[in-house]
């Protein structure tokens, strides 16, 4: 018996990926885009921008990966009997 709730395939875990990395940049947008006053929001809002421009790095380079063929399964063929 296998648990169907908790099974996790490569999409969804990719899916799940994807949602966290929105979130992160949902996050950090409003920090690498508002107005600096001081050297430190400066150097907060150059490394928002980093890390905004790493995760889309990221997924480009994910894009780019060629997607796995499909596995080929030879069925049962019938054998003549002797």
């Amino acid at each position: 018996m296998t648990n169907k709730v908790l099974s996790n395939d490569m999409g969804h875990v990719l899916g799940r990926l994807g949602l966290f990395l929105m979130l992160v940049i949902a996050h950090l947008a409003n920090r690498a885009y508002e107005p600096q006053q001081s050297a430190a929001d400066r150097l907060t809002s150059f490394l928002a921008r980093r890390v905004i421009d790493g995760i889309a790095a990221i997924g480009w380079a994910v894009d780019r990966v060629p997607a796995p063929s499909a596995p080929h399964y030879r069925g049962r063929t019938l054998q003549r009997a002797r």
